[in-house]
């Protein structure tokens, strides 16, 4: 991607995660770019193509490789994908890319214009939630065959358990006005829901 290209997305991303995509004009965007709507153009033909990029990256920046984590333990999978995700938080911040965990809210607010405005969008999360919950479900089956948890519990209602703690707690952490910054706090109630677990 070029740098300009680059920076457009980044400034945009911005004002869309700050005001919503009805909130903001290409007025706005080119203002803050210090650009003539005809340089934008050169980069996206509408405000919906640069939405719908702003979007891809916002969710694409988030997006965790699974069949990257430890495979050998339910533990060491979950305490992976934290420090994955920190990691990714981490250099969006240092970039200065936008981010969802950093965004708050305004990224959940942002997802619900994608899935709103762009036809193929809502397809996109939908798959990519499958994976992620194929993913848990694999490694709660293999933790169960191992006996490093117990026997008898339905791997798929626990892949939905543990997938919903990162969203409930960020959605509370925002509601009460702290830092978005719950990498902390996810890990310590997967933790606990591991230990309950065990056999």
């Amino acid at each position: 991607m070029n740098e300009t290209r680059e920076q457009i997305i980044q400034v945009a991303g911005r004002l869309f995660l700050q005001r919503n995509y009805d909130g903001v004009s290409i007025q706005d965007i080119t203002r803050a770019l210090g650009m003539t709507k005809g340089a934008l153009y050169h980069h996206f033909t509408s405000k919906e193509q640069l939405f719908e990029e702003v979007a891809h990256t916002l969710v694409g920046n988030s997006r965790t490789d699974f069949s990257a984590l430890p495979g050998d333990s339910l533990r060491g999978f979950y305490t992976a994908l934290v420090e994955n995700t920190r990691s990714r938080d981490e250099a969006d911040r240092e970039a200065k890319r936008p981010n969802a965990m950093e965004s708050g809210v305004s990224a959940y607010n942002l997802l619900w214009d994608a899935v709103r405005i762009l036809p193929g969008f809502r397809a996109s999360m939908k798959s990519f939630n499958t994976l992620e919950h194929a993913a848990w479900t694999e490694a709660i089956q293999a933790a169960i065959h191992r006996g490093e948890i117990r026997s008898g519990l339905d791997a798929d209602k626990m892949a939905r358990i543990f997938m919903a703690v990162p969203d409930g707690v960020s959605i509370t952490s925002m509601l009460k006005g702290g830092r978005p910054s719950v990498h902390g706090v996810i890990l310590d109630l997967w933790e606990t829901l591991y230990q309950s677990l065990k056999p």
